[in-house]
């Protein structure tokens, strides 16, 4: 879209604006008024007032050139009548009225080929250009602009000759071809800089950047937009100033430089709010919105996104209502708000259906139209005719795929919020019933100890009696006084005995019993993080939690079949336990936390259950330390093991799984990918995702691998991990 408003700016003489436009336009038609009877001045004042309507009110503007047409066709100087003609076609295609605007403009030009007007005739090939190039027939708006270029290199007009450079550059930029765009953008750069033009060196700075975003070279990308920006404010542009400063935000959210991102978004609304551009400033509200959601502080997303949903709404603006519902639906993702998430996902669906089919229509319009056109052109473009349906046909079909495409995406997504949902429900369900169990145990334990006290109650009450008796018959008689006095000392012996007894037995069994938990809690540690087993043995279970920056680590030895065929069940055995023990002893010195081998594949993750914003470089220290244990043990061994490792970072669900021979693991989307990083890494390798490399790039020595296919993941930046950089 700016592409196309920098070219109409380039082809069409800029508009006043303002109070002075108005005045300005007021005084032409009275002096239109007053030279009635001078024909050739009234003739240039009509021009000039259709000139000036076309970005105003075109409907206006056609009136005047009607009556310029009408005025020239009397008049003996056809150069009159061939202006007339050209700024009718202006206010054409500014109403999209395209064949209207090709028909004009195409008579201006035979009128200018017969007076051999080699100006008139370059801009008449640059407006028919603009024609095609606005209905996507790029191939013959490419043949226009060039023919434009030629004349005005031989004219030597330097200012026409960087316009035409520049829409060139455009139809590269369209078709995809950015070497030949930016090729073409620099020329018209060099052109606009030699005649000072400083708004079509300041167009051509943002197209150059523009171009490098694409290709994301980022850093290209700011230095060109920088520029551009430095002019547009000397200009005072405010509108332009806003543009660039939302591009350059955009850019800084793709090197994940979020501070600066919404530093420059918030300029750039603060301009379009300051000269009430509502189209802007929703654009703006809802980049600001997605920088929040990146930096996790959801209720600020909220609210801008919310912003932008109703000013894209005020203001018809489709495509920035679709893009607030899909960053909407996101955060309430994040936030757990399912249900919200659903209703913004599927607005934003509903709209995204009515943009392709608006994009739909408008392509079947510019398919006729082009086809109008072609009517109208000799029988040696037959061939590009055929060419050309044949690629609509292409289209079409590309399009029906994309959408069922994007159906079958949307049934998978909800297809996995559906299962999200069954398995929150079950972990419910385990968990109330560990709890309902721990509460059967404590009731039952307090009914033992009631048991228990009953008892000695019982014992106590039987001793006083029997002290009683012993009281009463020593009334009777002194020998038989002595008799119990000696019988109950030794009765009280006795009783104090095996009330000595049963204590030391007491104190042996809490000894056992203490030595039993000893060994149970060490089992516990030996399976859960220390945290998990705390919260376990005080509530008698653990919930599961969500830890939003880990880094998980995958290992696999490669070839391990064939190698297991060549060794005894009890080397092999032996073997893996050495690794793994090793492997067990390095992640622990390095503070991470095993959570499974899986045959020959080992699985551990870092920052949890304590988070630790070092968790990517604890990961990566623990993979090197893993990748050199291993060389060394290659070393004299006939089968030697080799090792492929994968890391990445991300959010996790980490808790305990099942009720019997538990075990605590973690799921999520960032577990699929450390799997496939490490599938697809190499023997003896150490592969990260771009993700992980942007949280080690300054501390950790990486190369860059490409864009490679992971299963089920399509093209992700990997790098391999190299070395730890030195601290200077």
């Amino acid at each position: 879209m700016l592409n196309r408003c920098g070219l109409l700016l380039l082809v069409l003489l800029a508009s006043w604006k303002g109070n002075a436009q108005q005045r300005q336009l007021d005084s032409l038609v009275l002096l239109e008024k007053t030279y009635l009877s001078e024909d050739t001045v009234r003739i240039k004042l009509l021009t000039d007032l259709a000139r000036r309507y076309y970005s105003i009110n075109p409907n206006i503007g056609v009136n005047y050139a009607e009556k310029a047409i009408q005025l020239g066709n009397n008049l003996p100087d056809k150069k009159y009548l061939a202006g007339a003609f050209s700024v009718m076609g202006a206010n054409r295609l500014t109403m999209a009225d395209y064949p209207a605007a090709l028909e004009n403009y195409q008579k201006a030009l035979k009128i200018n080929e017969h007076l051999g007007n080699l100006q008139g005739i370059g801009n008449n090939y640059n407006n028919i250009g603009l024609v095609y190039y606005s209905i996507f027939d790029y191939p013959r708006a490419l043949e226009y602009y060039q023919k434009t270029l030629n004349i005005n290199e031989r004219t030597g007009h330097k200012t026409g000759m960087g316009n035409s450079l520049g829409n060139i550059g455009n139809i590269y930029n369209e078709l995809h071809d950015y070497p030949k765009a930016i090729a073409f953008y620099k020329k018209a750069l060099a052109i606009s800089e030699s005649a000072n033009n400083l708004h079509s060196v300041a167009g051509n700075l943002v197209n150059i950047g523009n171009v490098y975003t694409q290709l994301q070279d980022f850093q290209r990308a700011l230095e060109y937009k920088q520029s551009a920006l430095k002019i547009n404010e000397q200009l005072g542009n405010q509108s332009r100033i806003a543009n660039n400063l939302g591009n350059i935000g955009n850019v800084y959210i793709e090197l994940f430089d979020y501070p600066a991102a919404l530093q420059y978004h918030e300029r750039a609304l603060a301009i379009s709010e300051k000269i009430n551009d509502k189209k802007g400033s929703a654009e703006y509200y809802t980049s600001i919105g997605k920088v929040h959601y990146f930096q996790k502080k959801y209720d600020e997303a909220v609210a801008f996104e919310l912003k932008a949903l109703d000013l894209a709404n005020g203001v018809g603006s489709l495509n920035t209502a679709s893009q607030a519902l899909f960053n909407l639906s996101q955060i309430y993702e994040a936030t757990e708000k399912f249900d919200s998430a659903y209703l913004a996902y599927q607005g934003y669906i509903t709209l995204r259906d009515s943009i392709n089919n608006v994009a739909k229509q408008k392509e079947v319009t510019t398919k006729t139209l082009q086809f109008e056109f072609s009517k109208k052109e000799d029988s040696l473009r037959q061939h590009q005719i055929i060419t050309d349906s044949k690629l609509e046909q292409q289209v079409l079909l590309a399009a029906k795929q994309q959408q069922e495409l994007a159906y079958k995406q949307i049934a998978i997504n909800l297809a996995n919020k559906e299962k999200a949902l069954q398995q929150l429900a079950y972990l419910k369900s385990q968990a109330d019933l560990q709890f309902e169990q721990s509460l059967t145990r404590e009731k039952e334990e307090q009914l033992s100890l009631a048991e228990n006290e009953k008892k000695l109650q019982a014992t106590q009450v039987s001793l006083q009696q029997t002290q009683i008796e012993l009281k009463d018959k020593a009334l009777q008689s002194q020998k038989t006084q002595r008799l119990f006095y000696v019988g109950g000392i030794i009765l009280l012996s006795l009783l104090s005995f095996f009330i000595f007894r049963n204590f030391l037995n007491q104190q042996k069994s809490n000894r056992v019993i203490q030595a039993e938990k000893q060994k149970s809690d060490a089992l516990l540690l030996n399976i859960l993080p220390a945290e998990v087993a705390g919260e376990l043995k005080e509530t008698g279970r653990a919930m599961a939690r969500q830890f939003d920056e880990v880094t998980v680590l995958f290992t696999d030895f490669v070839d391990f079949t064939r190698i297991s065929e060549k060794l005894s069940p009890h080397d092999l055995v032996s073997e893996l336990h050495l690794n793994f023990k090793a492997f067990d002893e390095i992640i622990e010195r390095h503070g991470l936390e095993k959570i499974k081998t899986i045959g020959d594949a080992y699985m551990a993750v870092s920052g949890l259950p304590v988070p630790n914003p070092q968790h990517a470089l604890m990961a990566a220290q623990a993979a090197m330390e893993i990748q050199t244990f291993v060389q060394n043990r290659q070393k004299g061994m006939t089968h030697p093991f080799q090792i492929r490792i994968g890391l990445h970072s991300g959010p996790v669900v980490a808790g305990i799984v099942g009720v019997k021979k538990f075990a605590y693991d973690i799921w999520g989307d960032t577990v699929n990918t450390a799997a496939r990083m490490e599938s697809t890494s190499e023997p003896g390798k150490i592969n990260m995702s771009g993700v992980t490399y942007a949280l080690l790039k300054d501390k950790i020595a990486c190369q860059y691998r490409g864009k490679i296919t992971a299963k089920n993941k399509g093209e992700v930046d990997m790098y391999f991990c190299e070395k730890e950089r030195s601290l200077s």
